[in-house]
């Protein structure tokens, strides 16, 4: 398939066919595999869901380089990106990353089991109060943009300088499985794991970047026409 962006009129299946990593974005979004020949533009119809927003996503998450334009950010609802992401924050928390973290204890050895329960539970505590940070004070003040109040006590510049790396901890995750992994661990078991983490790696850069590049861009655009 050709490295070109996606659009309305493609088969929702070869957005698939393109890019398999699309298969965790799409539950997010509500959409469930069984979509047939129907189209980006009939199943987002069906779904209620935004069109471009749902277009952006699926070409940050597939093009490396790929920022939209600004008439694209434009068509975007600021309010069902903040949705998507808060369904995102809901996916690690209940799915993706304990999935991974139950794989890795299965195969940890009793003499290594407390250094991985103690990474992982400093690693889900990080994770929740970074998307506690964004989901109570952040969110709720863009709710708040849309209705037409700006806060004198917060901006998103404020968002910003505060925004954590929580992909930087999957390195050293990864690196300590890599390294220090007992060998009697199972080769198929470990090798899964790793896939696993380099998907959620991936998977989270892309997040990061919809929240830095795309989300600070479109509120900073708001703030500016409120006085």
């Amino acid at each position: 398939m050709p490295h070109s962006l996606f659009t309305a009129n493609m088969k929702l299946a070869d957005l698939v066919l393109s890019n398999f990593s699309l298969l965790y974005v799409f539950p997010r979004f509500g959409i469930k595999l069984g979509f047939g020949e129907a189209t980006v533009q009939q199943i987002c119809q069906q779904n209620n869901i935004s069109t471009p927003l749902f277009l952006l996503v699926c070409n940050v998450y597939t093009h490396s380089e790929y920022l939209p334009e600004k008439k694209t950010l434009t068509e975007i609802p600021l309010d069902d990106l903040t949705a998507y992401l808060t369904n995102s924050h809901k996916d690690y928390l209940e799915i993706r990353i304990p999935q991974i973290i139950n794989e890795l204890l299965s195969i940890t050895e009793n003499r290594h089991r407390n250094m991985f329960d103690k990474f992982c539970e400093k690693y889900i505590a990080d994770v929740v109060e970074h998307f506690n940070y964004e989901e109570k004070l952040v969110f709720p003040y863009i709710s708040s943009l849309l209705s037409g109040e700006k806060s004198k006590n917060y901006s998103i510049e404020e968002f910003e300088k505060n925004h954590s790396d929580i992909e930087e901890s999957l390195t050293d995750l990864k690196n300590i499985i890599i390294k220090y992994l007992p060998p009697d661990a199972g080769a198929h078991e470990s090798q899964n794991i790793l896939v696993d983490l380099f998907l959620l790696e991936n998977d989270l850069n892309k997040h990061t970047l919809l929240e830095n590049k795309i989300l600070v861009s479109l509120v900073e655009r708001i703030e500016k026409n409120i006085k």
